[in-house]
């Protein structure tokens, strides 16, 4: 509902519509190169981070504090 409210104006409304649009159902093949390639600039990259890596950031990004604060045990 809320993104209905979004004007057709906003960069915001083109990259949601951008990333729900059926693009079998375009008929123009450059409006569909269009809205293709807009799918492929705005896409939500697949990252997934194991737990362990996830740790091992906080560790790093932790151990870099200069302050320590006794956080190094995570």
């Amino acid at each position: 509902m809320k993104i209905n409210s979004i004007p057709k104006n906003e960069p915001l409304h083109k990259i949601i519509r951008s990333r729900t649009i059926e693009l079998g159902k375009i008929k123009d093949k450059e409006e569909r190169k269009y809205w293709r390639e807009m799918k492929r600039i705005n896409a939500i990259p697949d990252i997934y981070l194991s737990n362990e890596e996830i740790m091992q950031e906080l560790k790093e990004e932790i151990g870099g504090n200069k302050n320590g604060n006794g956080f190094n045990k995570i």
